[in-house]
């Protein structure tokens, strides 16, 4: 068995369990799947032997309860996997006649209340991370709990929410760039495996939705903040959130980017938001490309110029006169690597689904 690092805590044996379904998303043989489903068995066991016993005592019977309840999320997306990828196998979790499944139905309602209303404290320090790795894998582990599709979207919004947090300036403020990049790095991978995930649930479920990262092009000029309350106010609501226009100052326009993707076999548009007024719009790629943080995203890159009205400036009572002028800006929208026939276009074709 690879090295997970050391089990202390219940929450260890939840750490590896997510390290255990993440490793599930990347399999491309029923061997290797069965083999990581055959390692959250391995903990059951281990609840119950002699070594363990004597070196936990009594904290022993909430290492075997967690242990239980992790292994059945992760057969069940053993097996959600094993349909996606067309694998004749079924899972059984271990001990399959401990009937914990009322308890399980109740865990994607609580984790969207965890993100949505409860108070989420995080370190200012590295261990940030850690706090932050946690939150997503308990959002994947519900998802795979999921069992009809307003569920799936709600969790879907409530990894947007975490998503949101690095382009907040009342979050990026307490961070030094460094520690900022490490967060953007971790909230980039953990959201497009929650995302990945998500589509797989969806897909197997033959459910209708399709889901894509959220990037800061899709913030438009509103702030992160105002994002955010958008989000937590839908959610409050919930309904599926449906973007409004970009609020710039004398209206906005709203583009598509629409492209094929090949495993769904449909097209799909994804909304990008630009001012009222802009010229000589540009797109670049598909292809890998920094943001704003420094850490590499695959998707294009939309280059264009906007109108700036004339602005006064005061300085310590001195006015300053800027003329109207042009000024450059750039958006990097992020896709699936697969993606084909990528494409800018100023209405949405019917044939294309709008993304969730």
């Amino acid at each position: 068995m690879p090295i997970y690092g050391k089990v202390e805590s219940p929450e260890d044996i939840r750490r590896i369990n997510c390290i255990i379904r993440d490793e599930m998303l990347e399999v491309e043989d029923e061997a290797h799947l069965t083999e990581l489903k055959k390692r959250s068995d391995y903990l059951c066991t281990l609840t119950h032997s002699p070594f363990w016993k004597k070196r936990f005592g009594e904290a022993i019977e909430e290492l075997r309860k967690v242990a239980i309840e992790e292994n059945r999320i992760t057969v069940k997306e053993a097996n959600i996997i094993a349909r996606y990828k067309g694998f004749d196998k079924e899972y059984k979790p271990w001990r399959s006649d401990i009937d914990i499944e009322e308890q399980l139905r109740q865990i994607p309602a609580e984790v969207v209340e965890e993100i949505t209303h409860a108070t989420l404290s995080l370190e200012m320090s590295m261990e940030i991370l850690e706090t932050l790795r946690r939150e997503f894998c308990a959002i994947r582990a519900a998802m795979v709990l999921c069992e009809d599709e307003e569920c799936l979207k709600r969790l879907k919004r409530a990894v947007d929410i975490l998503s949101v947090l690095p382009y907040m300036e009342s979050f990026k403020e307490h961070f030094d760039e460094g520690l900022l990049g490490a967060i953007d790095a971790l909230i980039t991978k953990e959201k497009n495996r929650s995302v990945e995930l998500a589509n797989i649930v969806s897909e197997v479920e033959g459910w209708q939705s399709y889901f894509e990262s959220i990037g800061e092009e899709d913030l438009g000029e509103q702030s992160a903040e105002e994002y955010l309350q958008k989000l937590l106010e839908e959610e409050e609501k919930s309904e599926t959130y449906i973007p409004t226009e970009a609020r710039y100052k004398g209206g906005g326009k709203v583009l598509w980017i629409v492209y094929y993707h090949p495993r769904r076999k449909r097209e799909y548009a994804k909304r990008i938001y630009l001012p009222a007024e802009y010229r000589d719009l540009k797109m670049e790629g598909p292809g890998e490309f920094k943001n704003r943080f420094g850490n590499k995203v695959w998707g294009v890159k939309i280059s264009y110029e906007m109108k700036i009205r004339p602005t006064v400036i005061h300085v310590r009572g001195k006015e300053i006169h800027l003329p109207e002028r042009w000024v450059k800006k750039e958006k990097i929208v992020t896709l699936p690597k697969i993606a084909q026939n990528v494409r800018l276009l100023e209405e949405r074709p019917k044939s294309a689904m709008d993304i969730a």
